[in-house]
Protein backbone atom coordinates (compact mmCIF):
# COMPACT_ATOMS: atom_id res chain seq x y z
CA UNK A 1 0.00 0.00 0.00
CA UNK A 2 2.93 2.22 0.88
CA UNK A 3 4.30 1.27 -2.38
CA UNK A 4 1.37 2.39 -4.54
CA UNK A 5 0.65 6.15 -2.30
CA UNK A 6 4.10 6.26 -3.14
CA UNK A 7 4.43 5.63 -6.76
CA UNK A 8 0.96 7.75 -6.61
CA UNK A 9 2.67 10.59 -5.25
CA UNK A 10 5.67 10.83 -7.38
CA UNK A 11 3.37 10.72 -10.67
CA UNK A 12 1.41 13.51 -9.65
CA UNK A 13 4.60 15.81 -8.54
CA UNK A 14 6.27 14.70 -11.90
CA UNK A 15 2.90 15.88 -14.06
CA UNK A 16 4.16 19.34 -12.72
CA UNK A 17 6.65 21.25 -14.40
CA UNK A 18 9.02 22.74 -11.91
CA UNK A 19 9.12 25.78 -13.89
CA UNK A 20 7.38 26.80 -16.47
CA UNK A 21 8.02 29.81 -19.08
CA UNK A 22 5.70 32.42 -20.63
CA UNK A 23 5.95 33.99 -24.07
CA UNK A 24 7.98 36.99 -22.85
CA UNK A 25 5.80 40.07 -21.53
CA UNK A 26 6.42 44.01 -22.08
CA UNK A 27 6.74 45.04 -18.10
CA UNK A 28 8.32 48.44 -18.04
CA UNK A 29 8.93 50.84 -20.62
CA UNK A 30 9.77 54.95 -20.96
CA UNK A 31 9.42 56.11 -24.79
CA UNK A 32 10.90 59.29 -25.39
CA UNK A 33 8.98 62.37 -26.62
CA UNK A 34 9.97 63.13 -30.22
CA UNK A 35 12.05 66.44 -30.96
CA UNK A 36 12.96 66.76 -27.58
CA UNK A 37 16.57 66.99 -25.73
CA UNK A 38 18.55 63.53 -25.59
CA UNK A 39 21.39 62.32 -23.51
CA UNK A 40 24.60 60.49 -24.89
CA UNK A 41 26.08 57.28 -23.83
CA UNK A 42 29.04 57.84 -25.77
CA UNK A 43 30.81 54.85 -26.60
CA UNK A 44 34.55 56.96 -26.67
CA UNK A 45 34.80 58.44 -23.32
CA UNK A 46 34.05 55.42 -21.41
CA UNK A 47 31.03 57.07 -19.63
CA UNK A 48 28.98 55.31 -17.75
CA UNK A 49 24.72 55.61 -17.74
CA UNK A 50 22.52 54.01 -16.30
CA UNK A 51 18.37 53.56 -16.32
CA UNK A 52 16.94 52.36 -13.22
CA UNK A 53 13.90 49.88 -13.27
CA UNK A 54 11.13 48.69 -11.17
CA UNK A 55 10.02 45.16 -11.84
CA UNK A 56 5.89 44.26 -12.02
CA UNK A 57 5.63 40.77 -12.81
CA UNK A 58 7.44 38.46 -11.41
CA UNK A 59 9.46 35.42 -13.70
CA UNK A 60 12.68 35.61 -16.01
CA UNK A 61 13.87 38.69 -16.80
CA UNK A 62 14.00 37.95 -20.58
CA UNK A 63 15.13 40.78 -22.52
CA UNK A 64 15.40 44.68 -22.89
CA UNK A 65 15.47 47.27 -25.70
CA UNK A 66 16.88 50.36 -25.78
CA UNK A 67 16.65 53.90 -27.50
CA UNK A 68 19.75 54.37 -29.61
CA UNK A 69 20.76 55.92 -32.67
CA UNK A 70 24.18 56.34 -34.24
CA UNK A 71 25.98 59.70 -34.56
CA UNK A 72 29.79 58.11 -35.30
CA UNK A 73 30.98 54.76 -36.93
CA UNK A 74 28.80 52.50 -34.50
CA UNK A 75 30.47 49.55 -32.62
CA UNK A 76 28.77 47.26 -29.89
CA UNK A 77 27.53 48.33 -26.49
CA UNK A 78 27.76 45.75 -23.86
CA UNK A 79 24.02 46.28 -21.48
CA UNK A 80 24.61 44.96 -17.92
CA UNK A 81 21.75 44.64 -15.42
CA UNK A 82 23.20 45.68 -11.90
CA UNK A 83 21.52 45.72 -8.52
CA UNK A 84 20.82 48.98 -6.59
CA UNK A 85 20.81 50.34 -2.99
CA UNK A 86 17.84 52.61 -2.38
CA UNK A 87 16.92 53.07 -6.09
CA UNK A 88 20.69 54.13 -7.10
CA UNK A 89 23.11 51.71 -9.73
CA UNK A 90 25.36 49.87 -6.94
CA UNK A 91 27.93 49.21 -9.53
CA UNK A 92 30.68 48.15 -6.70
CA UNK A 93 28.65 45.04 -6.97
CA UNK A 94 29.02 41.78 -9.50
CA UNK A 95 26.56 42.45 -12.78
CA UNK A 96 23.15 40.07 -12.59
CA UNK A 97 23.73 39.62 -16.77
CA UNK A 98 24.08 41.36 -19.52
CA UNK A 99 24.11 41.43 -23.28
CA UNK A 100 26.02 42.71 -26.24
CA UNK A 101 24.72 45.29 -28.80
CA UNK A 102 26.33 45.48 -32.27
CA UNK A 103 25.02 49.34 -32.80
CA UNK A 104 26.80 49.55 -36.61
CA UNK A 105 24.67 50.57 -39.14
CA UNK A 106 22.06 52.61 -37.21
CA UNK A 107 20.74 55.83 -38.81
CA UNK A 108 20.59 59.19 -36.84
CA UNK A 109 16.89 58.92 -35.87
CA UNK A 110 16.88 56.76 -32.54
CA UNK A 111 14.98 53.21 -32.69
CA UNK A 112 14.37 50.40 -30.01
CA UNK A 113 17.23 47.81 -30.10
CA UNK A 114 17.00 44.41 -28.40
CA UNK A 115 18.99 42.65 -25.84
CA UNK A 116 18.52 38.88 -24.90
CA UNK A 117 19.78 38.09 -20.78
CA UNK A 118 17.21 35.07 -20.52
CA UNK A 119 20.33 32.49 -20.16
CA UNK A 120 20.86 34.98 -16.72
CA UNK A 121 18.52 33.27 -15.40
CA UNK A 122 17.79 35.91 -13.32
CA UNK A 123 14.97 35.58 -11.67
CA UNK A 124 12.54 38.72 -10.16
CA UNK A 125 9.81 39.57 -8.04
CA UNK A 126 7.31 42.79 -8.07
CA UNK A 127 9.03 45.79 -6.63
CA UNK A 128 12.61 44.66 -7.10
CA UNK A 129 14.33 47.82 -8.52
CA UNK A 130 17.48 47.39 -11.07
CA UNK A 131 19.36 49.59 -13.15
CA UNK A 132 20.42 49.09 -16.99
CA UNK A 133 24.17 49.80 -17.24
CA UNK A 134 26.41 50.62 -20.41
CA UNK A 135 29.78 52.01 -20.13
CA UNK A 136 31.11 53.36 -23.67
CA UNK A 137 34.04 51.79 -25.65
CA UNK A 138 32.89 52.80 -29.18
CA UNK A 139 29.75 55.95 -30.23
CA UNK A 140 26.13 56.12 -29.91
CA UNK A 141 23.55 58.30 -28.42
CA UNK A 142 20.88 55.89 -26.08
CA UNK A 143 18.05 58.57 -26.48
CA UNK A 144 16.56 60.32 -23.50
CA UNK A 145 15.12 63.89 -21.87
CA UNK A 146 15.15 66.09 -19.60
CA UNK A 147 12.39 66.69 -17.25
CA UNK A 148 13.80 69.19 -14.91
CA UNK A 149 10.75 71.70 -15.26
CA UNK A 150 12.71 74.32 -16.85
CA UNK A 151 11.23 74.85 -20.36
CA UNK A 152 9.43 71.04 -20.47
CA UNK A 153 7.39 71.08 -17.81
CA UNK A 154 4.78 68.41 -19.48
CA UNK A 155 6.97 66.35 -20.74
CA UNK A 156 5.83 62.45 -19.62
CA UNK A 157 7.59 60.66 -16.67
CA UNK A 158 8.97 57.41 -15.68
CA UNK A 159 7.90 56.92 -11.82
CA UNK A 160 10.09 53.40 -11.58
CA UNK A 161 13.14 54.95 -12.08
CA UNK A 162 15.38 57.61 -13.27
CA UNK A 163 18.73 57.81 -15.30
CA UNK A 164 22.13 58.16 -13.52
CA UNK A 165 25.61 58.95 -14.61
CA UNK A 166 29.32 60.36 -13.72
CA UNK A 167 29.16 63.75 -12.32
CA UNK A 168 32.08 65.93 -12.78
CA UNK A 169 33.46 63.99 -10.29
CA UNK A 170 32.54 61.02 -11.74
CA UNK A 171 30.36 59.81 -9.28
CA UNK A 172 27.81 58.09 -10.20
CA UNK A 173 24.57 60.43 -9.96
CA UNK A 174 20.59 61.48 -10.92
CA UNK A 175 20.76 63.03 -13.93
CA UNK A 176 17.35 64.29 -13.86
CA UNK A 177 15.97 62.85 -17.11
CA UNK A 178 14.77 59.27 -18.20
CA UNK A 179 16.47 57.00 -20.75
CA UNK A 180 14.06 54.94 -23.32
CA UNK A 181 14.09 51.61 -22.63
CA UNK A 182 11.59 48.45 -22.17
CA UNK A 183 12.11 45.25 -20.14
CA UNK A 184 10.90 41.97 -20.84
CA UNK A 185 9.07 39.10 -17.81
CA UNK A 186 9.11 35.80 -19.02
CA UNK A 187 6.27 35.11 -15.94
CA UNK A 188 7.28 31.29 -14.83
CA UNK A 189 5.41 29.19 -12.52
CA UNK A 190 7.27 27.99 -9.13
CA UNK A 191 6.33 24.61 -7.60
CA UNK A 192 3.29 24.86 -5.24
CA UNK A 193 3.87 23.90 -1.88
CA UNK A 194 1.61 20.96 -2.37
CA UNK A 195 3.72 19.59 -5.17
CA UNK A 196 7.11 19.61 -3.08
CA UNK A 197 5.08 17.78 -0.48
CA UNK A 198 3.84 15.19 -2.65
CA UNK A 199 7.68 14.71 -3.87
CA UNK A 200 8.73 14.79 -0.05
CA UNK A 201 5.75 12.05 1.14
CA UNK A 202 6.64 9.67 -2.35
CA UNK A 203 10.49 9.60 -1.81
CA UNK A 204 9.61 8.89 2.30
CA UNK A 205 7.63 6.31 0.99
CA UNK A 206 9.62 4.51 -1.55
CA UNK A 207 12.59 4.72 0.95
CA UNK A 208 10.62 3.04 3.59
CA UNK A 209 9.73 0.08 0.94
CA UNK A 210 13.07 0.05 0.21
CA UNK A 211 13.91 -1.02 3.95
CA UNK A 212 11.44 -3.41 4.18
CA UNK A 213 12.76 -5.63 0.91
CA UNK A 214 16.48 -5.23 2.72
CA UNK A 215 14.88 -6.82 6.04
Amino acid sequence: MVFVLSLFSLSIWLGIPPIVQSAPILDQQYTPEPGYAFMYAELDYDYVRAQTFTIGLGGLLSGFEVYLSEPGLGGTLTFKVYPTITGVPDLESASLAEAVISISGLGEDPIFYSGDVSGSGLIVSPGDVYALVVQGSGEATWRGESDNGSGFPNLPHYAGGAAYGPTFTQTIGPLGIDLGFRTYVDTASVPEPAAILLLGLGLIGLASVRRKFKK
